[in-house]
């Protein structure tokens, strides 16, 4: 990302990291070949139950969130809904599709990358992000440009995988590809997915809100801040990347502030 960040008031949200760091490096990234989909009833587009080398896992994928399938999290919902475009009806509608989907990729086998972070979620199960793979393809990109995922959500990679920068890059491709040839939820909506993009130079201060705890500040960019937009999280707020000294991070703020 080009320009440089003025003035900004991010010294809590630094010793965050610098806090985390270790814990995190300590987290490998491993493969595990030949895994099964377990059929389940709680399986969706983006989780599932898997078994690993007789071992039973319940993963969720990194880049992406499905639709849900039932109504029980109405406010989750209402922003799948918001982000396409469609009705809440309609949403569970491709959240059932994006989980048939899912289970379709699986069905003979695939790969599983992941270092077992904790992707936490309403089940009484221990649940860890994962990166599915099948034949060179990545589940969450394929969900993405089926219409049948929104990118959204903790954006890692492997060591053996495309860069993050690629792999974004990549996605994002997929959304347009599904955007323009209407597929999935696209076909009924034109909702504000990821059109938002670009770099923007900040003409007020703005309070950035952590990407995965949208209640928690995480510190302010000042006025004359340079960030990247990333797009559209909710409807009502932008995922931005930025520099908190020599460190990339990546942040919410809201639409209003940014001017759109």
């Amino acid at each position: 990302m080009k320009g440089m960040v003025y003035g900004v008031v991010l010294a809590g949200m630094i010793a965050s990291f610098v806090a985390v760091e270790p814990a995190e490096a300590a987290k490998r990234w491993r493969r595990y070949d030949g895994c099964t989909i377990i059929e389940h009833n709680a399986n969706d587009g983006d989780s599932f139950h898997v078994r690993v080398n007789k071992r039973r896992y319940l993963f969720r994928l990194y880049w992406v969130d499905a639709p849900e399938t039932d109504n029980s999290v109405p406010e989750r919902v209402i922003e799948q809904a918001a982000y396409f475009g469609i009705s809440t009806q309609d949403a569970i509608k491709y959240g059932k599709l994006a989980s048939k989907f899912a289970a379709d990729f699986m069905k003979d086998g695939f790969t599983v990358h992941t270092k077992f972070a904790d992707a936490m979620g309403r089940s009484a199960r221990d649940r860890d992000y994962a990166i599915i793979e099948k034949d060179g393809k990545f589940l969450h990109i394929e969900l993405v440009r089926a219409g049948l995922a929104r990118i959204h959500g903790f954006q890692e990679v492997s060591d053996e995988m495309p860069a993050a920068t690629t792999m974004r890059m990549r996605i994002k491709s997929a959304e347009a590809e599904a955007k323009k040839e209407r597929r999935g939820a696209w076909s009924q909506g034109r909702g504000q997915g990821d059109t938002i993009a670009g770099t923007r130079v900040l003409n007020r201060s703005v309070t950035v809100l952590d990407v995965e705890d949208m209640s928690k500040a995480i510190g302010v960019l000042r006025a004359g801040a340079s960030v990247e937009l990333l797009g559209a999280e909710t409807p009502t707020l932008i995922r931005i990347q930025f520099k908190a000294g020599e460190q990339d991070m990546e942040g919410l703020v809201q639409r209003a502030d940014l001017g759109i």
